[in-house]
């Protein structure tokens, strides 16, 4: 088998793709540590979701599947799980005996029993391993994102078990996948609604967004996400987390070179009742900005002190000018970080700091 495509993660970018690519990095790295650097995996979430899946999970031994709600909306795991789950009946036909799991199902956010879709149900695979079960109750995903003292040694441990499921379902040697074959497959479960469009993946939720006690004030908003491309994994969570809550949202990465920062936070500004700024060291950096840009650009005017949500990602100091702007300086992207990210959009948090406020 290809050591390059050893195992496979299967997920959807929105489920926090910073949490995602760490625990997908630790899972290689302690494959590595144990059989040598030949062993590497690869990292699902196509920009394209519900195309023909790609071709690392046709070739792969083992799949890991972080679900949640919206990874069973998602048309293109649904294929992915379809391949995988076609190439172990292959095998159990072709030698008479039954596969081992090669198809690992891993709770990354809890489901529903009534959401987790029927051929779920009757795979076998479900709901995997016992040594996985008590992740059930509040997801990997809360456990990579916590800071919890406690958290990490758990976490290290989990990840140290499923690398060991991982080699010895891998040992069965799963035949690849005909690139023609998978065209054809129908997906386990997921629809086209799941996702569109051909730029980035925009998911169907299964919750209706959150009633709202309280007067127009509290009602879903328009907001317009400020960004550089090397923050774009922030971007797409960012995205997702505010339209679960019920927003219209729309990305505007600021196009370094052919505009400047005035030109592309005005470009966000116009149209949307809040603008939510991705500081970071690789916003700082961008452009050949003047200080005084800077504060011309965040220094929300007496007339509109509510546009600006300025959301600080890394411990990267401000510049001079806007360090007295009030940020909302987020710890991961684990539910707690959405949930105060929420807040700060509906509550705003980009208006002058106060002396005692909690700007960093």
């Amino acid at each position: 088998m290809d050591p390059s495509a050893f195992f496979y993660t299967s997920c959807t970018r929105g489920d926090g793709w910073p949490a995602l690519t760490r625990f997908h990095a630790d899972l290689e790295y302690r494959l590595r540590a144990q059989e040598g650097y030949g062993i590497s995996g690869a990292l699902g979430a196509a920009m394209n979701p519900g195309t023909v899946p790609s071709s690392a999970v046709t070739k792969a031994g083992v799949m890991v599947a972080l679900y949640s709600p919206r990874y069973f909306l998602d048309r293109g795991c649904g294929l992915e799980w379809a391949v995988i789950q076609s190439r172990m009946r292959r095998r159990a036909n072709t030698e008479g005996v039954q596969a081992p799991a090669c198809l690992l199902p891993v709770c990354w956010k809890p489901v529903a029993e009534r959401r987790i879709p029927q051929e779920v149900r009757r795979s076998e695979s479900f709901p995997g391993p016992g040594a996985f079960d008590w992740l059930r109750e509040r997801g990997l995903e809360a456990l990579v994102s916590s800071s919890d003292p406690g958290a990490d040694e758990r976490y290290y441990v989990f990840v140290e078990q499923l690398a060991k499921s991982i080699l010895e379902a891998g040992r069965a040697g799963l035949e690849p996948l005909g690139a023609g074959e998978a065209r054809d497959m129908l997906p386990a479960f997921g629809s086209a609604q799941g996702a569109t469009g051909p730029g980035r993946p925009h998911f169907r939720v299964p919750e209706q967004p959150r009633p709202r006690p309280g007067s127009a004030a509290d009602e879903p908003r328009s907001v317009a996400i400020s960004y550089v491309g090397a923050d774009q994994a922030w971007a797409d969570w960012m995205d997702d987390v505010l339209r679960e809550e019920g927003h219209t949202v729309r990305q505007r990465r600021w196009r370094v070179g052919l505009e400047t920062l005035s030109q592309t936070v005005e470009r966000a500004r116009d149209g949307a009742d809040r603008v939510v700024v991705v500081f970071s060291r690789s916003y700082f950096d961008a452009g050949n900005t003047a200080p005084t840009d800077w504060e011309a650009a965040f220094t929300p005017p007496a007339s509109d002190p509510s546009w600006l949500v300025a959301v600080q990602i890394d411990a990267a100091p401000r510049p001079l000018l806007v360090r007295g702007v009030q940020v909302l300086a987020l710890e991961g992207s684990g539910p707690d970080q959405a949930e105060r990210l929420r807040e700060g959009v509906m509550d705003t948090v980009g208006a002058p700091r106060d002396p005692a406020g909690g700007a960093r």
